[in-house]
């Protein structure tokens, strides 16, 4: 709660609130709402009392989500950049299925010809008399680019912080913390 104060104090000084002082004052709404007690409501009050007529001048929801999107947009490009790492990795995990069945069921030019392709699209060198270990191989690979990609994801999630960004939060603590008392 005093962080919330001091933020308050803050966003009024220097003219405009940021992303992180709107968050923490979402995620106190939310922890207050969820019935978590608060030490210092009384000061709060007493202190959102004093600014409220300023608070929502410091409010500008357009540059709290223009700095939320600074904050996602390299998570962004990561995720995608791992996405389709992803894909190409399943492609070529397919891929060596394919080349796994042409080497049991095809002549020696075919089979040539398709353990060619796979070495080329696997980036790594490939024994002919091996062939069943790289459809094995290239499912680890699919899996390792799948799990990167989705830790990116969860990163990304956690980062996105844009639903905090809600006008009147300093103003629903203080309703809440004054409902609390009566």
């Amino acid at each position: 709660m005093e962080r919330c104060i001091e933020d308050m104090h803050d966003a009024v000084s220097r003219g405009r609130m940021t992303l992180d002082e709107q968050t923490r004052a979402y995620d106190m709404l939310d922890y207050i709402l969820g019935g978590g007690y608060v030490d210092g409501d009384s000061k709060f009050c007493k202190e959102y009392d004093a600014l409220k007529d300023m608070l929502p001048d410091v409010y500008d929801e357009a540059a709290l989500n223009e700095e939320a999107m600074q904050v996602i947009a390299p998570l962004q490009r990561e995720l995608e950049d791992l996405r389709f790492a992803a894909a190409s990795a399943a492609s070529l995990h397919e891929f060596a299925k394919e080349v796994f069945e042409i080497w049991q069921t095809q002549g020696i030019f075919a089979r040539k010809r398709a353990l060619k392709e796979l070495r080329e699209r696997a980036g790594f060198r490939l024994e002919s008399h091996r062939i069943g270990n790289y459809v094995a191989k290239t499912f680890d690979l699919m899996n390792e680019a799948q799990a990167r990609f989705a830790r990116a994801q969860q990163a990304l999630f956690s980062a996105d912080v844009r639903y905090k960004i809600r006008p009147g939060v300093y103003a629903r603590i203080y309703e809440v913390l004054t409902d609390k008392k009566k």
